[in-house]
């Protein structure tokens, strides 16, 4: 496909916004007959709360369908044989589309999700670090939240070690700074989203995942 055929950078973008913003968490609570997700637990429309309101099913649902919202605009764009600079300017796009979502008065999600379907799009390899952080403190610990940051703090991390491989990802940090800050943006957007549970963390406040009776505020999306 030609570049001249391919619509500019500015539609691919907005396309990758509107899409990571659709609020699955929300309609299927809704359809499902459960109500306003927002109006119980954390108030987040993240699978972890989906699974405390609507059930463990409804849950996987909506974390499956935000991973696909980030994975889908960003593979479509990659197959269309878009710039790296573009796929990572898309990736941020999408994440920020599911954090301010504008359907709810861009209020959304902490992006984990989404995050997640973008970089598998981008190179399923620079989840591997991050995926194995997150499972291993999440298996230590039972916090979501600690898992993510400490996921999202191992993304950087990983495309520093494939740096220096014959590997996709050198594609992605390029030869300059512009591919390279939207993925630092991205990063920094998720542990920003997760400042509150940081606060709870440092207080020993925070509600852990399996067998916990206090609603779980480490709610991810």
């Amino acid at each position: 496909m030609s570049s001249t055929s391919l619509p500019s950078p500015v539609l691919w973008c907005l396309a990758a916004f509107l899409c990571g913003s659709i609020p699955f968490g929300l309609l299927l609570v809704k359809l499902a007959g459960k109500g306003d997700v927002r109006a119980h637990g954390s108030g987040n429309i993240g699978a972890t709360n989906v699974s405390r309101v609507g059930g463990k099913a409804l849950g996987v649902v909506t974390l499956l369908l935000d991973i696909a919202k980030g994975f889908l605009p960003v593979f479509l764009a990659k197959r269309a044989g878009l710039s790296v600079d573009l796929l990572a300017l898309m990736a941020l796009a999408a994440v920020l589309g599911h954090v301010f979502t504008p359907w709810l008065k861009f209020q959304g999600g902490k992006g984990v999700a989404t995050a997640l379907g973008v970089i598998l799009a981008a190179d399923a390899s620079m989840v591997l670090l991050p995926m194995g952080t997150f499972l291993f403190v999440l298996w230590l610990t039972r916090h979501v939240s600690l898992g993510s940051i400490l996921a999202a703090a191992m993304v950087p991390v990983q495309l520093f070690l494939n740096r220096g491989v014959h590997h996709p990802v050198e594609e992605l940090l390029g030869h300059g700074p512009a591919p390279v800050l939207p993925w630092a943006a991205l990063v920094i957007l998720v542990i920003w989203k997760h400042r509150e549970n940081i606060l709870r963390l440092q207080a020993g406040t925070e509600s852990k995942l399996w067998g916990d009776k206090k609603e779980d505020a480490n709610v991810q999306g």
